[in-house]
């Protein structure tokens, strides 16, 4: 059984991609907010990270019950796995609150656009597949975070036609890694969102 994780997908649909300081940062901050979520010492962090600091007071001014929800409830980074066919398996994590008998609410905080990414929709699809959930019954909350501008928070919805559409674009993104790196950098989706494939500087600023 071959492990799929959104790092592999990444690489398929964008072979010649390269770190740029722009995810440093966002390791960064992903790194100081979970920590802050449960609990654990960020001061030193903060302090050499100034600018995490204001995107995470920006976390709590857009959705302020991240910090308030604690596990069971809601848990930060958990892990999620749903087989695409007999050969393999995705894996994604995601901040995933359960408000509801038979739902469940991803949380994505990143500096990003605020518009639907693939990864978004993978991480959708992975997660009612690994809880046996129908499509609608999963929502996604983006706090999208920028670094010139104040953050954004967008509700977005799920479906099961977006559902079907996510598993074929996986199955094809997956077929074309059998026949070549072009091949499979042709399946992605028109519209990737990528922080190493847009200026995140360029983004405007949005009214919630």
């Amino acid at each position: 059984m071959q492990l799929i994780t959104l790092t592999d997908l990444s690489f398929l649909t964008n072979p010649t991609q390269l770190a740029v300081p722009l995810e440093l940062k966002q390791e960064e901050f992903q790194l100081i907010m979970k920590q802050t979520l449960l609990k654990l010492p960020t001061e030193p962090l903060l302090l050499a990270n100034p600018k995490v600091d204001k995107w995470i007071m920006e976390v709590s001014l857009l959705f302020p019950e991240v910090f308030e929800w604690e596990s069971p409830t809601f848990l930060v980074d958990t892990q999620f796995s749903a087989r695409l066919n007999k050969n393999v398996c995705v894996q994604i994590n995601a901040n995933a609150a359960f408000l509801e008998p038979q739902s469940v609410h991803l949380i994505e905080w990143a500096i990003r656009h605020p518009a639907l990414n693939w990864c978004d929709r993978v991480k959708l699809w992975t997660a009612a597949e690994s809880l046996s959930l129908p499509p609608e019954n999963i929502k996604l909350t983006v706090l999208a975070l920028h670094p010139a501008h104040p953050g954004t928070k967008r509700e977005l919805s799920w479906d099961s036609r977006q559902h079907t559409q996510t598993r074929d674009w996986l199955a094809s993104a997956l077929a074309g890694q059998a026949r070549s790196p072009v091949a499979a950098r042709r399946t992605s989706p028109p519209a990737i969102a990528s922080l190493t494939h847009f200026d995140i500087e360029g983004i405007p600023e949005v009214e919630i």
